[in-house]
């Protein structure tokens, strides 16, 4: 116990993965520093045994039910919270860019009368913004699992529908 770990990453969306293994199982993330192109991560250990302590967040939505709620034209904001390289390699048509990173900057655009699902590659980062978007007041949110590495329904690119969205 107390253990110091420093882990270096080039992956913009690694702070926002390990705060979110630190949640699920108690450790402390201390910090990050950016350095020579690379991302710093710190962490403490303070428990004994890593044990996952289940779901990240408490409401969740399959990709399946993703797809249905999709097909049957139901009003719903999809947030792609993954680093530009993974969303410009395909990502669910109709979903909002906002890496990580840039969540608290976005609050403002987002419709609180919508439900909001939250995808990313597996689950992680999307469960972390769901937090997030839950802590400022937002009510139907909704962490797709297992995200993108599971899902099955059509993509678009950058290149097929222009620029950001």
């Amino acid at each position: 116990m107390g253990q110091l770990l420093e882990v270096w990453a080039t992956d913009r969306g690694a702070p926002a993965d390990f705060k979110a293994w630190c949640q699920q199982t108690d450790q402390k993330f201390l910090g990050v520093l950016e350095a020579d192109g690379y991302l710093r991560l710190f962490l403490k250990k303070v428990v004994v045994d890593t044990k996952e302590k289940g779901k990240l967040f408490d409401c969740e939505m399959s990709n399946e039910e993703l797809a249905r709620r999709l097909a049957t034209g139901e009003r719903l904001t999809i947030l792609d919270v993954r680093e530009p390289e993974e969303y410009a390699s395909g990502h669910i048509p109709g979903a909002h860019h906002v890496p990580v990173e840039e969540i608290e900057s976005y609050l403002a655009k987002l419709a609180r009368d919508l439900p909001v699902a939250v995808v990313c590659r597996s689950g992680r980062r999307s469960g972390y913004v769901c937090q997030i978007l839950r802590r400022e007041g937002f009510t139907q949110v909704y962490n797709v699992v297992p995200g993108m590495t599971g899902w099955t329904g059509a993509l678009e690119t950058p290149a097929a529908v222009g620029d950001r969205p």
